[in-house]
C-alpha cells in the first residue's frame, strides 16, 4: 500500500514514520517526478484543482494491473477527475466533514484511515468480481464445498454451510479428535491440540501493534525480545529465517494510527460474532449443555490505568456488565484480597462473555455435524493447491489423492502454512504459541471465569477458565496465557524461553489463587500437566492482527476462500467469518470481506525518500544489538519472460535486497544476429511468433500475475543487457560477490561470469539428462515419455545442462493439460523449491547435489519443427496421450 498526497496534511507530513508508505509531495514543484518511479501509488490524496489530465494519465499508467483510487477534498473537482480517468479510477470519493472542534492531527489521521479504507475495499472489490464478475446464477448455485482443517473455524463455517444446503466435506491432516490419546494430541490443531477450555469476550481477537496504549506497553520491538528479556518470542532472533524477519518487519512497520484502527475493525468484527454466538446458543442449546459453559467473565488488573482503560474500552463496545469500586470488588471476590494486598491487583470488572471446555464442545459439534450430512475424512495430508494455465483452482492434492469441490475453503492454522505459497496471504501466518496448566478448584469454588492482564510481564494476559477434569470429574481451573513466537517452526522440549513462560504461569497460580496452587503442588507436577505432558497451543498470527479472508476463482465457476490468522481469537471470531465464507459463495457482500483482506497493512520496507533521485530500499534495523546472520548475496540472472516476474515476487518476500540482471529477449535474438547464425535467429523469432499467436504468452502472464499479489511491483533490474556475457555484467558481478546465482531463462553463460557468480543454480525446464536445451517438454511428449514431464535444479557449470542435480520436480497430470499448461506448472513448482533450497542454503545448510550421468539429447530451436508440433497435437488430442493418465489419478470424491 502506498499512498501519494499532494495535499499539505501538517502534523502528517512533519512526522517521521511515514515515509514508506506515503509521499509528501509540494505542489509548488514539478508533480511528475513521483511517476518516473518503478512503485505504484495506490492511492492518490489530493486537494483536486491540481490534478491534471497528464497527470492522471503518468499515475495511471504505473503499474496499470494494479487498482487505484483517489481521495480528494473539493468535492467540487470529482467530475472533471472522473472525466480525465475515463474509467480507469477505481473508486474517486471526497474527504471525510471535518467538524469545527476536530483536533487537527486526529482529523488528519482520519483522513489516512479513510485512504486505508478506500485502498482495502478497491481490493475486495476486485476480489469479488475475480470470483463472481460475470458467474451465472447455476454458478452460483454450487453446492459442494470441501473445508480444508477441523479447527473452530472451519467448523462453524461447516455449520452455515450445511443448514443452507451445502454437501459439505472436512479433511483435516490429524486423527478424529474425540478418539485421540493425550500423547496424540500434539498432532491437532491449535482448537484440540491445546487444553480443554476456550473464551468469548469483545476484545478476545486484539490487536498487538500497540503504540501509547494505557494497556499494553509499546509494541513494536516485542518480537526482537526472547522471553527472558521481555520480549515476546521463544525464538532467538538471531536465528530468524529470512520469512521469519520479514514477518517480524512487517509488524514493526504499521504505524500507530494504522493498529489504532485495526484494533476497532477486529473488536467490530468480535462484537457481531457475539451476536452469533447468542443466537447460535438460542438456536441450538443442546450444544452448550454438558460442555462446561460458564457466562460472564472477571477481569482483572495489576495497574489502575489499565483497569480504567479497560473500563472506558468494554463499556465503549457495550460489554461492561459491573464496574464496582477496588473494595467492592474485593467484597465480592475476598479470596483475590492477599493478591490485592501484594500489590498484585488493582482492581477488576465484570464483563459479557462465556467460556466452554472446548473439547467438549467440538465433539458436539463434530457430532451435529454429521447429522447434518457433513462428511469427515481424518488423517489426510493437504499438500497443495493445483492451478490451470489461467490460475484458477482445479483442485487439492493430499496424500490421499485428489480433491475436488466445488468451492474450497482453507484455515490451516500454523500447521499447513505453506499451503498458502503463491496466494496473497503467503507469509502473513506465524506461530505465536500460548502454553497451559491446571489447578483444582476449590471451595468457595469459582463460578466466573477469568482473565488477568499484567503488564509487561512474561505472561501478559491469563485466561482462567472453569471447567472439570474429563479423565477425573474434578473440578478445575484452567490456566492459558503467553505470547511466545515460533515464526515458522515447533519450540525446541528443553527450550529456556519456554521453562521461564511455565515458571510464570505457575507463579500467576501461586498469586491469585495460593490455596489451590498449595494443593495440586503437594500431589506433585502431574496435578498442573496431567499425564505430564505440558500442554502448549501455537496460535496464527498475523502482523497486523486481523484474520485473513482471501478469495480464489476455481475453474468450475466456485471459489477457495482462505481464512484464519485471527491470532488469539480464532473461537471468538469463528461465528462471524462462517457467515462471511457463506455470503460469499451467495455472491453476497460482508464487511469481512474488507476488514480483512490480506493486502491491508501491507507497508513497504522503510525508505529515506528523496524525489529527485532514485532512492535504494533499507530493511528495518533490529532494536536489540544482537548480532545478526548476514544476509545471503544473491544474484538472479533472467530473462524477460513473464514467469521471471513471479520468481522475482518471491524473491522479493524472502530476499530483498538481490541483485537482478535481466537479459532481454530481444538482446538474445539480437545477438544470433551478429553472430550470423542466421538459421538459429530465424527459429527463434518462428517461436516468438508461434507463442504470441496461439496466445502462450497471454496465458503464461494470466497464470503468473494470479500468483502475485495485485499491489505487487519488483524494483527494477539492477542491469538490463542483450547478453549476460559482456564486460558491464562482469563488473557488476565482480563488485557484488554473490554468494549464489539462480539462472533461468538465459543463454549460455559464459566463464568469466562461471568464475565471479558463486555456486550457480540452473533452473532447467526438463528432465536430465536426458532432455537438455530447449523445449524439452515438448519432446518429452512428442517421445510418449509423460513420466519426464519434469524440471531440474541442478548446478550450472561449463557443460550445458551437465552439472549435479540438486532436486526434480515432477508436475501432476490434470485433465485437459497440454504442453503449455505443463510447462507453466513446471516452471511454477521448480521456482517455489528453488527458493526452498536458497532459504535453506542462507540459513548455513549445506545444499545436497547428484551427480548426473553424462547421457542424453539436446534439443535446439531448430529440432521444433511445425510437422512435430501437428504431430504432438495428433497425440494429445486425437490419441489422448494425457487423458488415461489424468484419469488414472484417484479422486476422494
Amino acid at each position: 500500500m502506498k499512498f501519494l498526497l499532494t495535499i499539505r496534511l501538517p502534523s502528517v507530513c512533519s512526522g517521521t514514520g511515514h515515509s514508506s508508505y506515503a509521499i509528501f509531495k509540494d505542489t509548488s514543484s514539478a508533480l511528475s517526478i513521483p511517476f518516473a518511479s518503478a512503485e505504484a501509488f495506490d492511492v492518490w490524496i489530493c486537494d483536486g484543482e491540481e490534478v491534471t489530465g497528464d497527470l492522471m494519465d503518468s499515475w495511471l499508467a504505473q503499474a496499470c494491473h494494479i487498482p487505484k483510487s483517489m481521495l480528494v477534498r473539493d468535492a467540487t473537482s470529482i467530475p472533471r477527475l472522473q472525466r480525465y480517468a475515463n474509467g480507469r479510477v477505481a473508486q474517486m470519493v471526497e474527504f471525510s466533514e471535518r467538524m469545527p472542534d476536530d483536533p487537527t492531527k486526529e482529523w488528519e489521521e482520519s483522513v489516512l484511515r479513510d485512504a486505508e479504507m478506500l485502498y482495502a475495499r478497491v481490493r475486495a472489490n476486485v476480489g469479488s468480481q475475480r470470483v463472481l464478475g460475470d458467474k451465472t446464477d447455476s454458478q452460483l448455485g454450487k453446492e459442494t464445498v470441501l473445508l480444508v482443517g477441523a479447527g473452530i473455524m472451519n467448523l462453524m463455517t461447516a455449520h452455515f454451510l450445511a443448514v443452507r444446503g451445502y454437501r459439505i466435506r472436512v479433511v483435516d491432516q490429524g486423527p478424529d479428535p474425540r478418539f485421540c490419546q493425550p500423547k496424540d494430541r500434539a498432532r491437532l490443531g491449535v482448537t484440540s491440540g491445546g487444553h480443554n477450555a476456550r473464551m468469548f469476550t469483545n476484545t478476545e481477537a486484539d490487536n498487538y501493534n500497540e503504540q501509547g496504549s494505557d494497556i499494553y506497553r509499546d509494541m513494536q520491538p516485542i518480537f526482537r525480545n526472547t522471553v527472558r528479556n521481555g520480549g515476546w518470542s521463544v525464538k532467538s532472533p538471531k536465528d530468524f529465517s529470512s520469512k521469519e524477519q520479514a514477518w517480524v518487519d512487517a509488524f514493526e512497520r504499521i504505524p500507530g494510527w494504522m493498529a489504532a484502527t485495526f484494533k476497532k475493525n477486529i473488536h467490530e468484527v468480535n462484537c457481531e460474532s457475539g451476536k452469533i454466538w447468542q443466537e447460535f446458543m438460542n438456536t441450538y442449546p443442546q450444544l452448550f449443555s454438558d460442555v462446561g459453559f460458564h457466562k460472564d467473565i472477571i477481569r482483572m488488573y495489576t495497574e489502575p490505568v489499565a483497569l480504567e482503560s479497560s473500563i472506558g474500552l468494554n463499556g465503549r463496545l457495550g460489554a461492561l456488565l459491573q464496574a464496582p469500586s477496588p473494595e467492592e470488588f474485593l467484597e465480592q471476590y475476598p479470596s483475590f484480597r492477599p493478591a490485592a494486598e501484594t500489590n498484585h491487583l488493582a482492581g477488576g470488572i465484570i464483563v459479557d462473555g462465556f467460556t466452554v471446555n472446548v473439547h467438549l464442545f467440538m465433539a458436539k459439534l463434530i457430532h451435529h455435524l454429521a447429522t447434518l450430512g457433513a462428511e469427515f475424512v481424518w488423517d489426510c495430508e493437504v499438500q497443495s493447491i493445483q492451478r490451470n494455465s489461467g490460475g484458477e483452482v482445479i483442485m487439492l492434492k493430499s496424500e490421499k489423492g485428489d480433491l475436488t469441490a466445488d468451492h474450497f475453503v482453507i484455515s490451516p492454522g500454523t500447521t499447513k502454512i505453506e499451503l498458502l505459497n503463491g496466494t496473497a496471504s503467503e507469509n502473513l501466518v506465524h506461530g505465536v504459541l500460548g502454553i497451559w496448566l491446571q489447578i483444582p478448584n476449590l471451595n468457595p469454588k469459582m463460578q466466573n471465569s477469568m482473565k488477568i492482564h499484567r503488564r509487561s510481564h512474561k505472561v501478559e494476559d491469563v485466561n482462567i477458565t472453569v471447567a472439570n477434569d474429563a479423565e477425573t470429574g474434578e473440578d478445575i481451573l484452567i490456566f492459558g496465557g503467553g505470547y511466545g513466537y515460533v515464526g515458522l517452526d515447533r519450540p525446541a522440549p528443553d527450550s529456556p524461553e519456554m521453562e521461564a513462560l511455565y515458571a510464570e504461569l505457575e507463579e500467576v497460580a501461586r498469586i491469585y489463587f495460593p490455596q489451590n496452587y498449595a494443593a495440586a503442588s503437594k500431589r506433585g507436577p502431574m496435578a498442573f500437566y496431567p499425564g505430564g505432558y505440558r500442554k502448549f497451543c501455537v496460535r496464527p498470527f498475523t502482523p497486523t492482527g486481523l484474520g485473513l479472508f482471501e478469495r480464489v476463482p476455481t475453474a468450475g465457476g466456485g471459489q477457495l476462500i482462505i481464512t484464519g490468522g485471527n491470532n488469539t481469537g480464532g473461537f471468538a471470531q469463528a461465528p462471524a467469518v462462517g457467515r462471511a465464507v457463506l455470503r460469499s459463495l451467495m455472491g453476497e457482500e460482508d464487511p469481512i470481506h474488507v476488514l480483512f483482506h490480506p493486502d491491508r497493512g501491507r507497508l513497504p520496507f522503510a525508505k529515506t525518500i528523496d524525489l529527485q533521485v532514485p532512492c535504494n530500499s533499507l530493511r528495518l534495523q533490529d532494536s536489540l544489538n544482537t548480532k545478526k546472520r548476514e544476509p545471503l548475496k544473491l544474484l538472479l540472472l533472467c530473462s524477460d519472460g513473464p514467469q521471471h516476474r513471479y520468481l522475482r515476487y518471491r524473491l522479493d518476500q524472502t530476499f530483498p535486497g538481490y541483485h537482478c540482471i535481466q537479459e532481454t529477449s530481444y538482446g538474445q535474438f539480437h545477438q544470433l544476429l551478429k553472430k550470423r547464425r542466421i538459421v538459429d535467429a530465424f527459429w527463434q523469432k518462428y517461436h516468438g511468433l508461434r507463442r504470441q499467436i496461439f496466445g502462450h504468452d497471454r496465458q503464461r502472464k494470466a497464470y503468473f500475475d494470479r500468483l502475485i499479489p495485485q499491489d505487487h511491483v519488483s524494483p527494477g533490474p539492477n542491469l538490463v543487457v542483450e547478453s549476460v556475457n559482456c564486460r558491464d555484467v562482469w563488473d557488476a558481478v565482480e563488485e557484488w560477490q554473490p554468494e549464489l546465482t539462480i539462472v533461468s531463462g538465459t543463454k549460455y553463460i559464459g566463464k568469466k561470469l562461471t568464475a565471479r557468480a558463486g555456486l550457480m543454480i540452473n533452473m532447467h525446464t526438463g528432465h536430465l539428462p536426458e532432455y537438455k536445451g530447449n523445449h524439452c517438454i515438448f519432446f518429452a511428449l512428442y517421445d510418449g515419455a509423460v513420466d519426464k514431464v519434469a524440471s531440474t535444479l541442478h548446478q550450472l557449470t561449463s557443460s550445458l545442462d551437465g552439472g549435479d542435480v540438486l532436486e526434480k520436480v515432477f508436475p501432476p497430470i490434470l485433465p485437459g493439460d497440454n504442453e503449455e499448461s505443463l510447462y507453466t506448472r513446471c516452471l511454477e513448482m521448480s521456482i517455489d523449491r528453488c527458493i526452498d533450497h536458497v532459504g535453506r542454503f542462507s540459513e548455513g545448510e549445506q545444499l545436497s547435489f547428484v551427480p548426473q550421468k553424462a547421457e542424453g539429447r539436446t534439443f535446439r530451436h531448430r529440432d521444433r519443427t511445425p510437422m512435430k508440433e501437428l504431430w504432438l497435437w495428433w497425440k494429445l488430442n486425437v490419441n489422448g496421450l494425457l487423458t488415461g493418465i489424468a484419469r488414472s489419478k484417484l479422486a476422494i470424491s
